[in-house]
């Protein structure tokens, strides 16, 4: 290891330490750092380690939450830039962070959150070592930094032609994900969902409505959400390839769990074939509420075939999850629950007014909408959000509060949804806002874009205890 990676990573955990004694909570900032001292430390701190990255739109945090069990349950040892740090800087922190003042790391695996436009600048580092990239699913995110999903699938294909011996990852049920196959590669793995979820669910498949080959429109034998699904193309003959782990039956939708069973090509994973049989069939509770987190719950599953997790272990770690910052996240303020539900596009919030939807909420729901950089300066998305699907089913709610930046245009939109105004109520100040909350006396789901969500986490942990989300 040379004087100049060594320096470097010094100067990192320095860096780290001293925001840790001011309070700061930064994982980019030591990163930084470190690539102004070698910019190619990467490549140095990453030799001879196995790396998984999980890059898509939406379900990157939740499905390396579950992947780290997966791969702790199964004896072996992994660092991640848990914090949601995606970009380059922040995946650097987290390789200095693992690693000793002699810049040696002493882990199984690297398993890496990465942002979509950052992954080429991520994984150019990482050459011929063994990766594997999980990639989720493509979705309109941020208009005004991705563009159209075309876009984004392309900065996706930019970083994986990279790495000539990827194992590649991928969401079966998106006709955007699954082009990804044409891309070189060792060994190319599925996941996806064989039928419908729920009955109700979106049908806008405006994100992805002609064939990516041949631009013709897609027909479906079934939808999940968004443009996910059985889709399949008349002219050229694209469709869904058949999963490698398939969600083949939903036994029953609690309201923080699901009931699931799984069919998996067991003779597709050579480290986990323990017997003859060509396919196999695991029942699993699944932690988590939502139809659309079963889809990072296939994804990881996928991960535990490759690893070789036993399926006694895999069933225990779906049924052990938790959730997650502001992923449908509950906490308890004066003796009620507020659920923390965070939101950036328009397939998520749809499938989280599902959510909503089979909740039928009676107490209060909070709508909060920034336009920080990090959420997206073009806030114009809402009106591809179908919230007139809720409109009937929170009747019953107490009162709306609108809060954020664009607390007024989420108000408005709401408006034109038909909701009862009568119950509309802006408080764009986060203290006043939890302390109406407490004395409402109700439950609340507070249903919030990303910074707007870092902000009122933020005032609501001098309320009441709440571990510290660093970003």
């Amino acid at each position: 290891m040379s004087v100049r990676v060594n320096v470097a990573v010094w100067a990192g955990k320095f860096t780290t330490k001293v925001l840790k004694l001011v309070g700061s909570g930064g994982t980019s900032l030591p990163g930084k750092v470190v690539l102004k001292i070698c910019p190619d430390i990467l490549g140095h701190l990453a030799k001879n380690m196995k790396i998984i990255c999980v890059t898509g739109t939406n379900g990157k945090t939740t499905t390396c939450h579950i992947i780290r069990d997966m791969i702790e349950a199964n004896g072996q040892t992994v660092f991640c830039n848990d914090a949601g740090a995606n970009l380059l800087g922040g995946v650097v922190s987290a390789f200095v962070g693992a690693a000793s003042l002699s810049g040696k790391i002493k882990k199984d695996y690297a398993l890496l959150e990465c942002d979509e436009a950052a992954l080429k600048s991520i994984v150019e580092h990482f050459g011929d070592l063994d990766v594997t990239a999980v990639v989720t699913n493509v979705f309109r995110d941020q208009l005004d930094r991705y563009g159209e999903v075309l876009t984004t699938v392309n900065k996706i294909r930019a970083g994986l032609s990279q790495l000539p011996n990827v194992r590649l990852v991928l969401n079966a049920d998106c006709s955007l994900t699954t082009s990804l196959n044409d891309l070189p590669h060792k060994e190319l793995y599925y996941f996806g969902v064989n039928g419908p979820l729920y009955e109700g669910t979106s049908s806008d498949i405006s994100d992805a409505v002609y064939c990516i080959h041949c631009k013709t429109k897609y027909q479906y034998h079934y939808h999940t959400f968004g443009h996910l699904g059985g889709f399949y193309c008349e002219k050229c003959g694209y469709q869904r390839n058949e999963p490698d782990v398939a969600l083949s039956k939903v036994i029953a939708f609690h309201d923080s769990s699901s009931e699931i069973e799984m069919k998996i090509c067991a003779n597709h994973f050579v480290t986990n074939q323990t017997s003859d049989a060509k396919e196999k069939t695991l029942t699993a509770q699944v932690m988590l509420p939502g139809g659309y987190n079963l889809y990072n719950a296939l994804a990881a599953t996928t991960i535990a075939q490759l690893i070789g997790l036993p399926d006694d272990k895999v069933v225990s770690v779906l049924g052990g999850l938790t959730t997650h910052f502001g992923r449908m996240e509950e906490v308890e303020y004066q003796g009620h629950k507020l659920h923390l539900v965070l939101v950036k596009n328009p397939a998520g919030f749809n499938e989280v007014l599902q959510f909503l939807i089979q909740q039928k909420p009676t107490g209060n729901i909070v709508f909060g909408l920034n336009d920080n950089y990090a959420d997206g300066k073009d806030i114009s998305w809402i009106y591809d959000v179908e919230f007139e699907r809720l409109t009937q089913s929170a009747a019953g709610a107490k009162q709306f509060f609108f809060t954020g930046k664009r607390a007024y245009d989420m108000q408005l939109r709401l408006k034109y949804a038909d909701f009862d105004t009568e119950k509309f109520l802006v408080e764009k100040d986060y203290k006043s806002l939890i302390t109406r909350l407490g004395q409402s006396g109700e439950d609340t789901f507070l249903v919030l874009s990303y910074t707007c969500m870092l902000e009122f986490r933020d005032k609501l942990a001098e309320f009441i205890p709440l571990k510290k989300y660093e970003s």
